[in-house]
């Protein structure tokens, strides 16, 4: 029997020590890390605060954030050394107030009665009312919601806690419901009252799904939010801002009456509010006097408050790069082109290629030019942008909310006006009609399905079933085709009924490369587009869907 032997062998036996060792390093480490003091910077696990108080970290750097009182709040020792409140980095400089906010007057009204409360609420007490709880924010990214947080804290003169509702979500069990603890603590005692804001609501304030360890520590989190919010007096002069870009996400608990009482809608400006806003960045910079602000706001429908001061700021830099002593016109017109379309790529194009973008942007200009009912876009060039461009000058944004179906077709013709062009002159189409087939084909669906303008009442309407969507899309795409086949022969008609307007137009394009409304209506022989532009006849969902013949003699009679 050798069987014993084995355990006597050195290799065995280096084993077992080596095994040993190992299980004794790990303990020891194991310990060593239990007994080593948190760092700093890392987050300890709270289950709960307990009595410890907040305590108010005042900036020291001689200048008032915009408010004037702007607070951060940490833990006393013993608790979290996290902050509870960001650093609120975006309030530092001067101050802001109302003054500052341009193109927002309907929310700047509704702020407005939030700061008389807090400076005068005797005069609300004595009438009875009570200031609202909670205001929620809503609205696309740039369009103010945190502009105005800080011009109501900046009007109100009141402490201002400025926070992200990200900075609430934490893998340890009870730290973010101790977060919104201290941050409401240290608001209900402010007397003079407070603005509390909370940036991204979303991110803690998401509907509930009640699955997993780190859904149920989101739960609490939301959980004590809705606790604290229902803890405040009606006369405690606190005001909760909440701020968000998707207000269908959050939880019906938080937003119901009692809680986030009032909710303002902040839209990308209309035409008068992109003038104001442009001109109120422009003041404190050098324009000429040659720049028609108004004319730049006709050209920038769809953009935010954000992208017009990027405008703004983008002029300023050609300026100055160009040694100039006042930012002009032309520094204006580059930046917008560059904002709403890209910059310019240096790709260089042979002469085949640029007399075939030439002839495509020239059918969707004198499409434009010929055709009522559609916006005609302030300049059409084929210089080359870069990708991701925001949209092209044939998306047609617009600052109307309700259109007619002979507009609507009208703008599905010069769409695949670009496409006809080509198809007409070379006989084929390109890659180049790509993103306009793809606007052509949003807007011919919208048509069928949500607005009914094929007679198929049965297809209209918005539903976001995964199951019922796809059998509508499917019943639907007959009558989409169709749109778009007979926009684009009415279109191609018209273009070679017009074939010299439109060789003369691209091989203006060719040569200058760029041109305004002005050159293209000369270059086409138009003097006057607005005495010769051509209706879509009535019954547009009719006559012009069910032939062609009828709507081009009907167009040209």
């Amino acid at each position: 029997m050798e069987n014993p032997d084995i355990l006597l062998r050195p290799e065995f036996l280096v084993s077992v020590f080596a095994i040993l060792a190992v299980t004794g390093l790990a303990l020891y480490f194991t310990r060593h890390d239990r007994r080593k003091p948190e760092s700093p910077s890392a987050p300890v696990p709270l289950a709960d605060p307990g009595p410890t108080r907040a305590r108010v970290e005042k900036k020291s750097a001689g200048k008032e954030p915009a408010g004037g009182k702007a607070t951060t709040c940490s833990a006393e020792p013993g608790a979290s050394t996290t902050p509870v409140f960001a650093e609120a980095s975006a309030l530092d400089g001067p101050k802001v107030t109302f003054a500052d906010v341009a193109g927002l007057d309907e929310a700047v009204a509704e702020l407005r009665e939030v700061k008389e409360y807090l400076t005068d609420p005797g005069r609300f007490r004595r009438l009875g009312a009570e200031l609202p709880r909670g205001i929620l924010l809503c609205g696309n990214p740039g369009n103010g919601k945190t502009l105005l947080a800080r011009a109501l804290a900046g009007e109100a003169d009141v402490p201002f806690y400025f926070t992200s509702a990200a900075s609430f979500v934490e893998q340890y069990v009870g730290l973010g419901a101790a977060r919104i603890r201290s941050l409401f603590d240290e608001a209900k005692q402010q007397e003079s009252g407070a603005i509390v804001f909370i940036d991204e609501l979303d991110a803690v304030g998401a509907k509930r799904s009640g699955s997993g360890h780190g859904e149920r520590e989101f739960d609490h989190t939301l959980n004590q939010l809705l606790v604290e919010l229902d803890g405040f007096a009606a006369t405690s002069g606190v005001v909760i801002l909440g701020a968000t870009n998707r207000p269908e996400l959050l939880d019906t608990a938080l937003v119901r009456p009692g809680r986030f009482d009032r909710r303002i809608h902040i839209d990308v400006p209309d035409l008068a509010g992109r003038i104001a806003i442009l001109r109120l960045y422009a003041e404190r910079r050098p324009f000429s006097r040659q720049v028609d602000w108004a004319d730049v706001a006709t050209q920038t429908t769809g953009l935010s408050g954000a992208e017009l001061a990027n405008i703004v700021n983008e002029a300023s830099l050609l300026a100055a790069r160009r040694h100039r002593t006042k930012i002009t016109a032309d520094e204006v017109e580059e930046a917008v082109a560059r904002v709403s379309g890209g910059a310019r790529t240096s790709r260089v194009i042979d002469e085949d290629e640029k007399r075939l973008i030439a002839y495509h942007e020239a059918g969707h200009a004198l499409l434009s030019l010929l055709l009522k009912n559609v916006k005609i876009p302030p300049r059409v060039s084929i210089v080359p942008r870069s990708a991701g461009s925001l949209k092209s000058p044939w998306s047609f944004g617009d600052d109307r909310n309700t259109l007619t179906k002979r507009e609507l077709m009208a703008r599905l013709i010069v769409l695949l006006g670009g496409r006809a062009a080509e198809v007409a002159t070379f006989g084929e189409p390109s890659t180049r009609a790509e993103d306009d087939l793809d606007d052509a084909a949003k807007l011919a669906r919208r048509m069928v399905e949500r607005w009914a303008m094929t007679g198929r009442y049965e297809l209209a309407g918005r539903d976001d079933d995964a199951v019922t969507r796809s059998r509508t899309e499917s019943r639907s795409e007959p009558g989409v085709a169709k749109l778009l086949s007979q926009a684009e022969q009415i279109a191609r008609s018209i273009l070679q009924d017009n074939g010299a307007r439109l060789a003369a137009l691209a091989e203006r394009l060719m040569h200058d490369e760029t041109l305004s409304v002005a050159q293209m209506a000369e270059a086409a022989g138009l003097p006057d587009p607005a005495q010769e532009r051509l209706a879509v006849p009535d019954g547009a969902g009719a006559s012009v869907f069910d032939g062609v013949s009828t709507p081009v003699t009907q167009l040209h009679g």
